[in-house]
């Protein structure tokens, strides 16, 4: 049998997910989706669709991130320049500011949140 699945859902578990999702509604201008509140179970999701990505709190997760590039979070844009030009002036730990990928196919920029989380955004120059 071979697998066949659309993505559903990205969560980044953090120590203080309220402190790392406000930043990425004030810096990214991500949209809340709802605020999820149990004893075991907090998270704010954002509003991308058919996916659900969320901050959620993990009482096994402390401090930053000790291995960031082993997972990097893809967000489509429609401008890469236009997305950096938005993004140069604010709180943004950048990793790679707007280049050619080398597939000459899309353009691309990287930047790290709060704790290290890796996030590349992809689209036209």
């Amino acid at each position: 049998m071979k697998l066949r699945a659309k993505m559903l859902s990205v969560i980044i578990w953090s120590e203080n997910h309220e402190k790392l999702a406000k930043w990425y509604e004030d810096v990214l201008g991500f949209t809340v989706r709802e605020v999820t509140t149990h004893p075991d179970d907090s998270c704010i999701g954002f509003d991308f669709g058919d996916t659900y990505f969320s901050i959620g709190r993990h009482d096994k997760v402390h401090g930053k991130n000790q291995d960031p590039y082993r997972i990097m979070i893809g967000f489509p844009v429609s401008s890469v320049s236009a997305a950096y030009e938005e993004l140069k002036d604010k709180d943004v730990t950048w990793i790679a500011k707007p280049f050619l990928a080398p597939t000459g196919a899309t353009w691309c920029m990287t930047i790290a949140d709060p704790e290290g989380n890796i996030l590349q955004f992809f689209g036209t120059k």
